[in-house]
């Protein structure tokens, strides 16, 4: 019974999701951090074929309402190599929310972020931008709106992409921190409008005992946001990192955890492992101690889930998180795109 609900909502969402054109190859889009930088270097280097736009995020906007950040020197060496498209993006540092609200009530601000980013953008030869700002409050979505519109105003005017990405959400409204504080700020079908492209971050599922994002989750939020975004202009959130958890007391131990460090357990521990249909995740337990531990991970298999999620929707493409915490496998499923 619960198969067949997941397979006819998954149909359900893609008849509704239609669009005015087919895209015949989807846009592949990964992003990069800091933390993970030097891994994230090698599998660009390894893989740039296979990608469309890298997305670093290393700008930020400060207290002083100063944008900071850039790429260093091995980055921006490697991105010449690789002749890779960059569209970096820009978040308020630390997802302080202060800094957002002081933002959104400046005007004055406002207008010299834009004029900062068009620069920068123009200096380094990026081919736009992504808003990544999170944590804002949801009392402030008409002023974000107002931003978001300015903003790609400002970019389009300079021949700048210009995309945001969204905390997912869906209902209207619930009395929660994750609504209040994360997904309520996000007015998806005014922003859609705006932007060239939005990325649905389909990851974190707040209230998972399992994977970061299971199928089911996905066809809920996608299911709430089918008459608000064209499917041509939504970029599907694609985790590549891991959840792990202990068994007993149930806890989560582990939330960014990368296939380098599910290949160490496997190297030291006994482990079984399997995969979820339902939930279209891979997992594997083992023994540590006396106690039981699960790790829900991102392999081939399971990445080339949301690949069908992405092709059957017509989705512009997808967006990943985060290069270099992948399993190297899920190249597998791009070779030829």
């Amino acid at each position: 019974m619960v198969k067949k609900k997941i397979f006819f909502s998954f149909i359900f969402i893609a008849i509704f999701f239609t669009a005015p054109f087919f895209c015949s190859a989807q846009e592949k889009i990964f992003y990069m951090s800091r933390l993970h930088e030097k891994d994230g270097i090698a599998s660009l280097l390894k893989n740039a074929d296979k990608i469309d736009i890298l997305a670093p995020q290393f700008y930020g906007i400060t207290e002083k309402m100063k944008i900071a950040g850039g790429l260093d020197g091995k980055l921006r060496q490697a991105i010449r190599k690789t002749k890779v498209k960059v569209m970096p993006l820009i978040s308020n540092a630390g997802f302080n929310q202060n800094i957002m609200h002081t933002l959104l009530k400046s005007p004055k601000d406002q207008d010299a972020v834009i004029k900062g980013l068009v620069y920068l953008a123009k200096k380094n030869g990026y081919m736009g931008w992504q808003f990544d700002f999170e944590n804002i409050s949801y009392l402030d979505k008409d002023l974000y709106s107002d931003f978001v519109e300015k903003t790609a105003g400002a970019l389009h005017e300079n021949n700048l992409i210009f995309s945001v990405a969204v905390v997912v959400r869906s209902v209207d409204f619930e009395d929660t921190d994750i609504f209040k504080n994360w997904s309520g700020v996000f007015d998806y079908a005014r922003i859609a409008k705006a932007v060239d492209f939005v990325s649905f971050m389909t990851y974190d599922d707040p209230n998972s005992a399992g994977p970061v994002a299971s199928l089911p989750f996905i066809n809920k939020v996608l299911n709430y946001v089918k008459d608000k975004v064209p499917s041509g202009k939504l970029s599907l959130g694609i985790p590549l990192y891991n959840w792990g958890w202990r068994i007993d007391p149930f806890e989560r131990i582990t939330s960014n955890g990368t296939y380098a460090g599910l290949l160490y357990i496997m190297s030291n521990f006994r482990y079984s492992l399997g995969f979820d249909k339902e939930l279209s995740s891979s997992w594997l337990a083992y023994l540590w101690r006396g106690k039981k531990y699960q790790i829900w991970y991102q392999d081939e298999k399971s990445f080339q889930g949301g690949l069908d999620v992405v092709k059957q929707n017509n989705f512009r493409g997808f967006s990943a998180w985060v290069l270099g915490v992948e399993d190297p496998a899920i190249w597998n499923s791009l070779a030829g795109q």
